[in-house]
């Protein structure tokens, strides 16, 4: 990690909260710092310094991890890979300051074997969404899986320039239900909600309810954490998304 300022200083905001937000300036240091992590991995024989942006792919990204862990998913056809695509375009033409943001490279797959969620990522598996048979039910369930999915990985490419949570034994049990999350992931959490309020602002005219949820949901996570749980730049996160709640 870097003795950087926090990240909304050096990269003008927020993934999806913030228009300004400077995606290419981390795309840039994420980069970097990996093929760095790769010549100690022994990985960039292949890979010069003005070619870093390569390890902006998932199958570059992935390499650098430390685990053993397999990836639980499977490929996905031609017809869910049409409407994965058909779904980024719908939303970067609704809210066209996400585009950058949308065009992340990612690889797409289903989740299998079925585990009981929508959809899944992993700072494992960085640039991994995985999305279940359920995600594909309808046009808004599935721009809302991917979009939150993003948001996820946005935050992955930060932490991996800035420590976001403090290394802790706390762990928490998001206002979903969903138990043992450490301090990081309950501000990811958070921050997806935020961008989700942002989706159905742009897409939607009915959607009060679930925009009211939402923020329920965001400030019950961010009501979890207290001062200890984050670093300066976690917690600079956490007030930006705060402010957008």
């Amino acid at each position: 990690m870097t003795t950087l300022a926090d990240p909304i200083t050096e990269l003008d905001g927020v993934p999806f909260l913030d228009d300004g937000f400077a995606a290419r300036r981390l795309l840039a240091a994420v980069a970097a710092a990996r093929h760095v992590a790769g010549q100690r991995a022994d990985l960039a024989d292949e890979v010069s310094a003005d070619q870093a942006e390569l390890w902006l792919s998932p199958s570059r990204a992935v390499m650098l991890v430390d685990t053993d862990r397999p990836i639980p998913a499977v490929p996905l056809g031609a017809a869910r890979k049409g409407q994965v695509k058909a779904s980024l375009e719908y939303v970067a033409a609704t809210i066209p300051d996400w585009k950058l943001l949308l065009d992340l490279p990612t690889r797409f797959a289903l989740l299998y074997p079925p585990s009981g969620a929508i959809s899944a990522s992993s700072r494992a598996w960085p640039q991994h969404v995985l999305l279940s048979a359920e995600a594909f039910a309808s046009p808004s369930e599935l721009a809302e899986q991917i979009v939150h999915e993003l948001a996820h990985q946005w935050i992955y490419l930060i932490q991996e320039i800035w420590a976001l949570g403090q290394h802790t034994e706390r762990r928490f049990t998001l206002p979903s239900g969903t138990s043992h999350r450490p301090p990081a992931e309950v501000l990811g959490a958070a921050h997806v909600a935020a961008t989700l309020i942002r989706l159905y602002q742009a897409t939607s005219n009915d959607a009060e309810e679930r925009i009211s949820a939402l923020r329920e949901y965001g400030a019950g996570c961010l009501a979890l954490l207290e001062v200890p749980d984050l670093t300066d730049a976690g917690w600079a996160i956490a007030q930006r998304i705060k402010e957008a709640l």
